[in-house]
């Protein structure tokens, strides 16, 4: 018995929302197996069908962007810096813009935790004490103790272009950010 049109939609929403660092991807192959590979379905999806993969792409990429911009998950295997974030929210961007969404509220979301990212490390710079399995490591060169460098790693440049995509003026970015991109 084949499965029902719910169930293959509820399985492809899975996949889109579960996808990995690619969501646009799994939502293009989603709707390329649903509706015209010749090993798919062949089904013929309404608006509302179309809209929760899309939301569900969306919601993949909000994940990935805020675990990029949040200062406690660095240490995390998956972790990759603020140029990843800058990179995926370009992408989402134009992928809510090919869609004809639109993504002020998680525009928002993300300005807030940027934000938060630079103030927690610009607070933290040089003031933290060292974590203790960390003492024999060279700073960076163990994902237990990864470097500001690995959360900064990108430019100033960069940090300012992200901070404007965002909303986010210049004069709310602390001070010593700039001496913690490299050049």
């Amino acid at each position: 018995m084949y499965p029902s049109r719910q169930e293959l939609l509820e399985e492809e929403w899975f996949l889109v929302r579960h996808s990995g660092e690619l969501p646009e991807v799994a939502f293009h192959s989603a709707l390329h197996h649903l509706t015209e590979d010749p090993q798919g379905p062949g089904l013929h999806l309404d608006a509302g069908e179309i809209q929760a993969l899309e939301e569900a792409a969306i919601a993949r990429y909000r994940e990935i962007l805020l675990r990029d911009l949040c200062y406690e998950e660095r240490k995390l295997p998956v972790y990759r810096g603020i140029k990843r974030a800058l990179f995926n929210w370009q992408r989402l961007t134009a992928f809510c813009g090919r869609q004809g969404r639109d993504c002020k509220d998680l525009r928002d979301a993300v300005a807030e935790a940027f934000l938060l990212l630079l103030q927690k490390t610009a607070h933290n710079a040089g003031k933290v004490e060292p974590d203790p399995e960390c003492l024999s490591a060279i700073p960076g060169s163990s994902p237990r103790c990864p470097s500001l460098a690995f959360v900064f790693n990108c430019t100033i440049d960069e940090v300012l272009l992200f901070s404007r995509e965002l909303g986010i003026s210049e004069q709310q970015i602390p001070g010593d950010i700039h001496q913690i991109c490299p050049e």
